[in-house]
């Protein structure tokens, strides 16, 4: 923020004496029209300036609330706080306190405002993107009935993102693998068989490359764009293609439902999976190998969902990962009666310095061995009450360790390495943005 001290010049013009004036009125027209004709030119340079420089943000796509209360922006900012009172505006953003609000209707409001341009990129209507009660909950209902259906088959799911990953390796053995498509094929597929019980055979690699591409894309544009984003019509047929293929469903009447009601159900696994896979696979298998790890993930998938000693070693793998790769970098909400959007920044919260030490960038799923009271009030990757993720309760943890694992096992440091095609802005450190990631690959040999 610039700051300019006006109170020095202001006090220096009113200690200089007045001029003394003439009394003939005929003079003082002149002296007012020039005043005015100044005050005006003032006026339009200072318009000028202002649209000029939104002008520049808009092309650069830096996103700045003008006129944004002083408060709202000290909230935000960890550099005038000392840390616990920072962390504690940042929850306060996230569990809308600092709002003043707490019926659901409000909290409700504040989220889909934040949310707009997602709900219009994928024309969805699900606890993200909605100011209804009722919605929320059936929706609340319906996702909470996929996270804890009894009997999943956690070795099955590991099996099929082995034989997905071991597909893709093999498909063009002449180029390294595009490690973000790969990762997004294998994760897409997993949700798809994981929600809807279909079979993988009704899942044509070229499909899922489109809807995954599409999926990131219109993403993209719904944090970035300017203008308002609309649905992407391929998105939307190529969806429709799966429910014509395989119309089967154990959990859902997946023929049934509408593109955008799959995209509802999906987008919340995922789109914030892939990423969180993909980087945790690159630190824990390359850039930071620790002894421990072939021990720590040894019992995987046979351990997952048993709630034993072997899985919660395990799971340390998904929650350093999370750590550093949250699903949501950060949390938006509006303001009440206002349209200034503030952000809690979980990204920040999880890499702190003051609160993880000098090693908060580095990959070490050991530190989850005994966190410190202020790292766990700063861990939290589900987000808080009112609006937890439903993937709270173990889910979340499951799923990332198991696809993590299964390109660990077919991604193996010993059969080959990755490498980035872009270049970092700092070694160790992984760009976890959506569009970060396409430069890396994995190389056999």
């Amino acid at each position: 923020m610039m700051s300019s001290d006006l109170s020095s010049s202001h006090d220096a013009w009113a200690s200089t004496p007045p001029k003394a004036t003439r009394p003939n009125s005929c003079c003082e027209s002149p002296n007012l029209l020039g005043e005015c004709m100044f005050l005006g030119f003032v006026a339009i340079l200072g318009i000028t300036c202002v649209l000029l420089c939104k002008l520049i943000l808009w092309l650069f796509h830096i996103e700045i609330d003008f006129g944004q209360p002083a408060w709202l922006q000290w909230l935000q900012r960890p550099e005038k706080q000392d840390v616990n009172t920072w962390l504690n505006g940042q929850k306060s953003i996230i569990n809308f306190s600092f709002a003043g609000v707490s019926k659901p209707q409000d909290t409700l409001r504040l989220r889909a405002a934040a949310n707009e341009n997602i709900a219009l990129a994928f024309n969805i209507t699900n606890s993200l993107t909605t100011a209804s009660t009722s919605t929320h909950k059936n929706f609340l209902k319906m996702a909470s009935g996929i996270i804890n259906r009894p009997g999943r088959d956690w070795i099955k799911l590991f099996e099929k993102a082995t034989s997905t990953l071991t597909a893709e390796l093999l498909r063009d053995t002449s180029q390294p693998l595009h490690l973000a498509e790969a990762t997004r094929i294998t994760c897409l597929k997993v949700v798809l068989i994981d929600n809807f019980q279909i079979s993988s055979g009704s899942l044509p690699r070229d499909s899922l490359v489109i809807i995954t591409d599409e999926i990131n894309n219109q993403w993209l544009k719904a944090k970035s764009s300017s203008e308002k984003p609309v649905i992407s019509s391929l998105l939307i047929h190529h969806l429709t293609a799966l429910q014509r293929r395989d119309p089967r469903c154990l959990c859902w009447p997946f023929d049934q439902l509408k593109p955008e009601e799959i995209l509802g159900m999906i987008m919340p696994q995922y789109e914030t999976l892939w990423r969180v896979v993909m980087v945790t696979y690159i630190l824990a298998f390359h850039l930071y190998p620790s002894p421990t790890l072939p021990s720590r993930i040894s019992s995987v998938p046979e351990c997952l969902g048993t709630s034993s000693l072997k899985e919660r070693e395990a799971l340390k793998l998904a929650k350093e990962g999370l750590r550093l790769t949250p699903s949501n970098k950060r949390i938006y909400r509006h303001t009440p009666s206002s349209s200034f959007k503030i952000k809690a920044d979980l990204e920040l919260m999880h890499r702190h310095p003051s609160i993880w030490g000098p090693t908060a960038l580095e990959f070490s799923p050991s530190r989850f061995d005994n966190l410190s009271p202020l790292q766990t009030e700063a861990y939290l990757p589900y987000s808080l009450r009112p609006h937890r993720c439903p993937a709270f309760g173990g889910f979340g943890d499951r799923m990332v360790t198991c696809l993590v694992v299964a390109m660990g096992r077919v991604l193996d440091t010993k059969a080959g390495k990755v490498f980035n095609t872009e270049p970092t802005k700092r070694a160790g450190v992984v760009d976890t943005g959506r569009d970060g990631l396409e430069g890396w690959r994995y190389q056999r040999g």
